[in-house]
């Protein structure tokens, strides 16, 4: 199953604009849906994909355990997918203790059906039959605060000794600076976009990285893009690229650009397909070689095709 059929008849682009941390969704689906996310490693390709979409740590719940009994209010958002069986399941907005208001939605979850609650929504639910789903970390603020602890380290009002024994004018005036520095930073223009970039670009994998790749490989093995994150390419001279990805700065020729473009937004593709696409420029052995080294340095890894 890729990304884009997990709510589906809801798009994906609609339902970041909808309902992404503002409201519940739920979808009914056919009750063979989510039957080959059971399979193999397709639970954590998938969870790769939202991470990819969603700029933030996905986790997968394990089978049977997504749905904890009772009332709960959300920690972090959730996916829900039912599996087999049936769970009756009350969803109660973030305004309020759901004591002093009705449910916004109450119904029985049934196989192929999806549901996602965001954080500080209450979800109560009598868990029945199997469920696997998805936890998202969603950056908050005391992730902003631990990232910029890092930019203004190096400034010399965060350098200079506190003075834990001078008087309390001394003090007063130290703290003052710091306060004054810090608010500095806050105040930046495009503070949080520097966040979400750097935040980004220095994620890690955090799911098995598949099969180291190799020049013996089957055509119909599956390249799959392990950057947890969009990559970004950019120049470094004329004839150099590079590619900065997992804290990354890999330097490349820059005929490279387009099949690195190619499987940050195809992939996972068979090997073949992706030999065919670039025939006409490139040679086998070059093709391999640019994924020997990709491979080499956890970009990209190899999965069965049945396991998707």
């Amino acid at each position: 199953m890729d990304i884009d059929t997990l709510f589906s008849p809801v798009s994906l682009p609609e339902f970041l604009d909808r309902y992404f941390g503002r409201s519940f969704l739920h979808v009914p689906g056919s009750a063979e849906k989510f039957s080959a996310l059971i399979r193999g490693e397709a639970l954590e390709i998938l969870a790769q994909d939202l991470e990819r979409v969603l700029e933030a740590p996905v986790r997968v719940n394990a089978m049977a355990h997504a749905i904890e009994v009772g009332l709960k209010c959300r920690g972090r958002d959730g996916i829900l997918l039912q599996i087999d069986g049936q769970c009756a399941c009350k969803i109660h907005s973030d305004d309020g203790h759901p004591v002093d208001n009705p449910p916004a939605w109450e119904g029985v979850l049934r196989p192929g059906h999806a549901l996602y609650v965001p954080r500080g929504w209450w979800l109560d639910a009598t868990p029945g039959g199997s469920q696997t789903g998805f936890e998202i970390e969603n950056p908050n603020g005391a992730d902003l605060l631990a990232w910029l602890v890092g930019q203004v380290k190096q400034h010399q009002a965060f350098r200079s000794d506190i003075p834990r024994f001078a008087d309390p004018a001394t003090k007063a005036d130290y703290m003052t600076v710091l306060r004054q520095t810090l608010a500095h930073f806050l105040r930046a223009p495009g503070l949080l976009e520097k966040f979400r970039r750097e935040t980004n670009l220095n994620a890690t994998p955090q799911y098995h990285p598949g099969i180291p790749w190799s020049a013996d490989a089957s055509a119909d093995h599956l390249i799959t893009f392990l950057a947890p994150r969009k990559i970004r390419i950019k120049r470094a001279d004329p004839e150099t690229i590079l590619l900065v990805a997992m804290g990354k700065r890999l330097g490349l020729p820059q005929e490279a650009a387009p099949l690195l473009h190619f499987l940050s937004d195809r992939a996972p593709v068979a090997v073949e397909e992706f030999y065919k696409t670039f025939e006409a420029d490139f040679d086998r052995v070059e093709l391999s070689d640019l994924l020997s080294v990709l491979s080499k340095h956890g970009i990209i890894g190899l999965r069965k095709s049945a396991s998707v």
